[in-house]
């Protein structure tokens, strides 16, 4: 059985908006220093990119993959955000009205895999 009480793609238009807001701030964190990710999270990125090589798209199952990956760990690190901010782009991952809160997720997601820490200098 079906609810048909929303039109197709309004229902998520909430998730979307979600996305949109921790994009936001992850990039603006990002920005000011207030967050900085650690190697599990720029592999992540990293590793998501890289799976969207071909066709730029973040879908459901690439997000599900790397949200696997990551395991429990990446729910620690960073006190989560990047593991909360792939959650809802995995929400929206497949939704045609969510375009925008995808391309900056993936904005942020670029900045995430190319940012080098102080740990990686360290090893170089």
């Amino acid at each position: 059985m079906t609810d048909t009480t929303v039109a197709p793609g309004e229902q998520d238009a909430p998730a979307a908006g979600r996305l949109a807001e921790l994009t936001a701030a992850l990039a603006q964190d990002l920005a000011d220093g207030a967050w900085s990710p650690g190697p599990l999270e720029r592999r992540l990125a990293h590793r998501l990119l890289v799976a969207t090589a071909g066709d730029q798209e973040l879908t459901a199952d690439r997000i599900r993959v790397t949200l696997w990956e990551g395991a429990v760990a990446l729910h620690h690190v960073g006190d989560g955000r990047l593991a909360a901010q792939l959650a809802h782009l995995f929400a929206v991952a497949d939704v045609p009205g969510a375009t925008a809160a995808r391309t900056e997720a993936r904005a942020l997601l670029e900045r995430v895999a190319g940012e080098e820490g102080e740990h990686d200098r360290a090893r170089s």
